[in-house]
């Protein structure tokens, strides 16, 4: 049963940072990960935890940290973590938190209070959004664009609110392209890129296309998205307005791709919302079926929900979208239980809810390994051996319930060899006659009246100085809030 929402009806279906030391000291912007909570042995992904099952440490107040209980008491192995949180930090893990049962079991926290780019976690973050805004009633999943954009084509207003959560709309993609929308306005962009592929059917990791569900919160909240946020969704669980930085565009559209910043602790709380179905001191903050469906996986990616990785499918489509790209025969994250899904992000920003082991586990750093062969799925969170080894440590430290079948992440050969192989690689890297469209403004965007020196009525000097006013606004008070933070 798929949720659409409650007034609906059912339907189918970041140079790299520095060591720890680095992440102290820089400037804040952030990348992140969280991990997860989970239910219970044989529970399935979303379930609610019955009474046997309830978290033995309550939610965190405001301001305050999650309370620390021995891994013991949790039933983990207090030998077996420790030694997964070491492997952690030996693989770039400037941060790692396990939390079970709702308590802090044990924790490698070098980046403090400091907000950390999270990248594509940052995508987890908006789904999260999505789903409160759907529990509000403000719109359903399969609601079409029209709605929202009466001034989309009949093919881009037919493209839904699901197929945007799911990466199926089909549009043109490219990385070169999808900068270039930054620099002009992602909403006109996407509502005039071509469509290569039928609705629902092709898997492709956009960016751009996402800032369309932050302007539908806009459009139906009538309020500005990252105030929505902060009033629906952080400030409910403990999150501070001063604890994170989120980037706009140059048009003021929320970047919901990558240009969010936050505290590892923060990350944790949004993890245990949705361990806990959506719910938080026993106030329902997003609809359980909307967590329960987000984690599941759809026919066109068996390893992606809405903007979430999951590990329910047998095999998954990458997020480095490429000619060479080919289908992952494996789940996401082999040796872990298979109700495991992330908020994933560039170089190992993580937040990992693990229902079935009640437990969330949140990861930020960098990795001090790449396959050349394999850069899209080494440099993204999940798809990186190491991290996924880490995970899989994380989780068989839990000894109070059988193990997850026995597999060696490093065993699989995922490579995808070169990017470049033949020129029409290039030609596809760099995707040219695109990218200067949407510069210039001409081609199928010549209708958004937008291009890099002038969007939306103002000249590229007026929209680069209202997004450095708002940035450094925001990165002041996120660096003034850390030397008042609870570590």
């Amino acid at each position: 049963m798929t949720f659409i929402g409650k007034a609906s009806t059912v339907g189918s279906g970041d140079t790299l940072l520095k060591r720890v030391a680095g992440y102290r000291s820089t400037a804040i912007v952030a990348t992140c990960a969280a991990l997860v909570m989970a239910t219970f042995a044989a529970a399935p992904a979303g379930a609610a935890p019955t009474a046997s099952q309830a978290a033995v440490c309550a939610e965190p107040a405001p301001g305050q940290l999650a309370a620390r209980e021995s891994p013991e008491v949790l039933g983990i192995d207090a030998a077996a973590l420790a030694e997964a949180l070491d492997f952690g930090q030996t693989k770039g893990a400037a941060t790692t938190q396990v939390y079970r049962h709702g308590c802090l079991a044990g924790d490698r926290t070098g980046t403090g209070n400091l907000p950390i780019p999270l990248a594509s976690t940052t995508k987890g973050v908006a789904s999260v959004a999505v789903g409160r805004a759907i529990t509000m009633g403000l719109f359903t999943l399969d609601d079409p664009l029209r709605k929202f954009f009466p001034q989309a084509d009949d093919a881009h207003g037919a493209l839904t609110v699901r197929q945007i959560l799911t990466q199926t709309t089909g549009l043109h993609f490219s990385w070169p392209a999808e900068g270039a929308g930054i620099g002009t306005d992602q909403i006109l962009q996407t509502l005039s890129t071509p469509i290569d592929f039928p609705a629902g059917t092709k898997f492709q990791y956009a960016q751009n296309t996402l800032a369309l569900l932050p302007k539908i919160i806009e459009i139906t909240a009538r309020s500005d998205f990252q105030h929505f946020v902060q009033r629906e969704v952080f400030g409910p669980v403990g999150i501070s307005r001063d604890s994170w930085v989120w980037l706009r565009d140059r048009s003021g559209n929320t970047v919901v791709s990558g240009g969010l910043a936050m505290r590892a602790d923060d990350l944790a709380r949004l993890g245990r919302l949705m361990l806990q179905n959506g719910s938080w001191n026993g106030r329902e903050i997003v609809d359980p079926d909307y967590v329960r469906d987000a984690a599941q996986p759809t026919d066109a990616n068996g390893g992606y929900g809405f903007l979430l990785w999951t590990n329910v499918g047998d095999t998954h489509w990458p997020s480095f979208s490429g000619r060479s790209v080919r289908r992952i025969d494996h789940p996401i994250l082999p040796g872990s239980p298979r109700d495991t899904y992330a908020f994933s992000g560039a170089l190992g920003q993580l937040i990992v809810v693990v229902p079935s082991r009640d437990m969330v586990i949140v990861r930020q750093g960098i990795p001090v390994s790449i396959d050349p062969n394999n850069l899209g799925a080494n440099l993204v969170g999940t798809g990186n051996p190491d991290n996924q080894e880490l995970i899989r440590k994380i989780t068989a430290s839990v000894r109070d319930l059988p193990p997850a079948p026995v597999d060696d992440p490093y065993r699989y050969n995922d490579s995808t060899g070169p990017l470049f192989r033949e020129p029409a690689d290039v030609l596809f890297w760099s995707d040219p006659a695109n990218v200067l469209a949407i510069l210039l403004g001409t081609g199928d965007y010549a209708d958004t009246g937008c291009n890099l020196l002038w969007c939306n009525g103002k000249p590229l000097p007026v929209d680069l100085s209202d997004t450095v006013v708002d940035a450094s606004a925001q990165i002041a008070a996120a660096v003034a809030a850390s030397s008042r933070g609870p570590r």
